[in-house]
């Protein structure tokens, strides 16, 4: 699954990150759905703790359902080779790049990487590629203001709700599109289950052999 599991960090991990995470999952064009793998995680999170009954709520309005979402904190050993991490604020990227210098072409603010993803429309050819791509583009023409990051919504009023719904949902429809616009990737191969008996053996090969009587017959 290298190259195929995406990480969205946050602070706590208990508004942003989940939200994002789940908003984007559930929402994954069919053709990519099995094969991307999302997950979430706070550069500052107390692991275990429930998600903000506020970002709970906002879920349900998009069918989301965060209540059994626990909190999980981010480490050397919840990344790995090939993630693609996106992050709420460009201190989280420093955070994660502290733990991971080696993914430096894969970690992007989330708000960053919907408009990369949106200047690349048309030309990768799979979600590894559109990474790919959206490293190049950033490094072409870096940015240079805040606008990259995902508003904090904690503790603020209705209009920093509001804020925060609005440019993650943005942002979320961004990488959407994106993905959209990409071939359909190859079908996940599962490999044959094995008998688990030999029984079970007898029988698979028995199935697997000609009729002797018909044979004889013919």
């Amino acid at each position: 699954m290298s190259g195929d599991r995406i990480v969205i960090v946050c602070t706590a991990n208990v508004v942003r990150s989940p939200f994002v995470a789940a908003l984007l999952s559930s929402r994954l064009p069919a053709s990519h759905a099995e094969k991307l793998r999302i997950e979430s995680a706070g550069t500052a999170a107390r692991p275990a703790t429930p998600a903000e009954e506020r970002v709970v709520s906002l879920g349900r309005t998009y069918g989301l359902d965060l209540d059994a979402h626990r909190s999980r904190r981010l480490d050397d050993g919840v990344l790995r080779a090939g993630d693609t991490v996106l992050c709420a604020e460009r201190a989280h990227r420093r955070a994660v790049l502290d733990l991971r210098p080696d993914l430096i072409s894969s970690v992007f603010t989330i708000r960053e990487f919907s408009r990369l993803a949106e200047a690349a429309h048309g030309r990768p050819t799979s979600w590894a590629d559109l990474v790919r791509v959206a490293s190049q583009t950033r490094l072409a023409a870096p940015a240079t203001t805040d606008d990259d990051d995902l508003f904090d919504p904690i503790g603020g009023p209705d209009a920093a709700w509001l804020a925060f719904e609005r440019q993650s949902t943005q942002a979320v429809s961004a990488i959407l599109g994106a993905l959209a616009a990409l071939p359909p990737p190859p079908p996940v191969v599962r490999p044959a289950t094995s008998p688990a008996s030999r029984r079970e053996y007898r029988r698979a090969r028995e199935a697997a052999l000609p009729d002797r009587r018909s044979t004889r017959r013919s």
